[in-house]
């Protein structure tokens, strides 16, 4: 028997699937203080939580018998996934069951803002019949521009075209083809994107590299007269200069579910008396629908029951059960192939559209047949791990195995694997990703020591460690070049800590790769792009894998 505990209010219909399931003791207590908890999670095999629930090392210390967590909704914010990961506990959310309630939330706030609902409703209750008052507009004819066209901007997308909106959206890891097939023209640059439409919505998830992206500058390239929407994440929008802007009248109104802090405080920029005719605000309720709370609950229970007993399952965020049935061996080059991705990821200019993974060697040809088996989708798990390290720099730790080939899918890019017999190398990895316009390639290896090699990148054999801060540099090959960088970034005071140097017979340039403890100043690394010796330079950090 499977002990189940669910410490919060989940809906019923994941609470009938355990009850139903002959294999599990179900036990419900909610509202547990910190000692109730620790102690209720002594000898269970499941939890199963929302968001108030934490779970953190201490938690997890106590919870000797955990194998899985079970998150009803999308955000993990409340669980410790390093930790999680470390003991072995699957962490398992439902990202798919409340993308109709937020495409729906999206478009209630947008209707209320430009006919200014909540307003009207405001002074009819209060006696009054102001009708002259509540001019709106309406959203036919309109330019609808979408920041993200995932799961969820796709959909807003396809809903806004109904009510007969211009709809263009600005998402740079998209195919083009994506974009096509939904009706969206695809714009690449987000202030001109801003400047054209009248209004605007969000879609992207809270990341180091989405958080901020709308400021001061983005708010002030936007349309005057225009309305802005947040269903996504707080902390994507600077909500302090909107409402700058809303006061000044350059921008018509806002509508919010998320906000940066939540609850918002007392006074927080966009509660203040004198916007609340031009704000429509709501206290993130995006995903409570009766649906969607429904469809969540049974995802996480249907997902947290496969993963007990040991069948299939999706939705992982840390550890997938794939990674069990590798050997040592070829965990090292799962994780090598997500460096891969995290390195690609990084020297791409433009949209991936097309990726090629060719496994060369003995380790790779006979390979499980039970793991290729029981994984949900075609592709080796070394491909997977390339996909996964590829989006986690754009969208996120939360990308995990099992979701990054749906990413791949949505976002149109065409992947393709082979195998092929090794050469130099007793077994290598070797990748090509294309966007169209140019592509990057690399090929890497692990040492009979089980170290990790980058031994290929861009046709250039190179001998890199993959691991930590890495700065990468083309650059003429000519006298005094090297000795260039060192000194800037010995006056930056960035410790060198290995080098690698890749050159090409008859080419008359070079590959750089510096292994440095240190980030590299922003004005430093903009005045080495701009040095006439230079071809292309960027910094890549390999974060841990999760």
């Amino acid at each position: 028997m499977f002990k189940v505990l669910v410490t919060e209010n989940i809906h019923e219909a994941g609470v009938a699937l355990f009850s139903a399931a002959p294999d599990v003791k179900l036990e419900q207590k909610v509202g547990l203080s910190r000692a109730e908890l620790l102690e209720a999670v002594a000898d269970v095999d499941a939890l199963v939580t929302r968001s108030g629930t934490p779970l953190d090392g201490e938690i997890l210390d106590h919870a000797r018998s955990l194998r899985v967590v079970g998150r009803a909704g999308v955000g993990v914010d409340n669980i410790d996934l390093a930790e999680a990961s470390r003991r072995g506990v699957v962490v398992i959310n439902a990202p798919t069951g409340n993308t109709l309630a937020a495409t729906e939330q999206t478009l209630a706030l947008m209707l209320a803002l430009v006919r200014r609902l909540p307003q009207a409703h405001a002074s009819l209750t209060a006696g009054q019949w102001r009708r002259k008052d509540f001019m709106g507009r309406q959203l036919h004819g309109k330019k609808l521009l979408v920041v993200g066209l995932g799961r969820i901007g796709s959909q807003v997308s396809i809903r806004a075209r109904a009510f007969g909106m211009d709809v263009s959206a600005y998402d740079p890891y998209i195919a083009p083809a994506r974009a096509e097939k939904l009706g969206v023209a695809l714009l690449d640059d987000l202030q001109g994107a801003l400047s054209l439409a009248d209004v605007v919505t969000i879609h992207v998830p809270l990341t180091d590299e989405t958080r901020g992206m709308i400021g001061l500058r983005e708010l002030k390239s936007m349309k005057a007269g225009a309305y802005f929407i947040n269903c996504a994440r707080g902390g994507l929008v600077d909500e302090e200069a909107l409402a700058a802007l809303l006061r000044e009248g350059r921008l018509a109104g806002a509508a919010f579910d998320a906000f940066s802090v939540e609850p918002p405080t007392a006074d927080h920029p966009l509660l203040a008396p004198d916007l609340r005719d031009r704000v429509v605000l709501t206290p993130h309720i995006g995903a409570n629908t009766q649906e969607a709370q429904s469809a969540v609950a049974e995802i996480a229970a249907t997902n947290v029951l496969a993963a007990l007993r040991g069948e299939p399952y999706e939705h992982a965020v840390n550890l997938p059960f794939m990674e069990s049935l590798l050997t040592g061996r070829k965990r090292r080059y799962l994780s090598l192939a997500r460096k891969l991705g995290i390195l690609a990821a990084n020297l791409l200019s433009g949209a991936p559209r097309q990726v090629t993974v060719t496994l060369r060697g003995s380790l790779f040809s006979d390979e499980d047949e039970r793991v290729r088996f029981e994984l949900p989708y075609r592709y080796s798990p070394y491909t997977v791990s390339f996909l996964k390290g590829f989006f986690e720099v754009h969208q996120g730790p939360e990308v995990n195995y099992m979701s990054a080939p749906l990413l791949a899918e949505d976002r149109g890019l065409s992947v393709d694997e082979a195998k092929g017999e090794a050469t130099t190398y007793n077994n290598l990895i070797e990748v090509r990703v294309s966007d169209g316009d140019g592509d990057v390639s690399m090929s890497a290896t692990v040492t009979e020591e089980g170290k990790q090699r980058v031994v290929g990148l861009n046709g250039y054999w190179i001998d890199l460690v993959p691991e930590g801060r890495l700065f990468l540099f083309s650059n003429h090959d000519r006298p005094g070049v090297i000795g260039k960088v060192g000194t800037m970034l010995g006056e930056a005071r960035v410790n060198i800590a290995n080098f690698a140097l890749g050159r090409r017979n008859g080419s008359g340039l070079a590959l750089g790769a510096l292994q440095i403890d240190h980030d590299v100043p922003v004005d430093v690394l903009e005045r080495f792009r701009a040095d006439p010796d230079v071809l292309w330079a960027e910094t890549v950090v390999f974060a841990e894998g999760i």
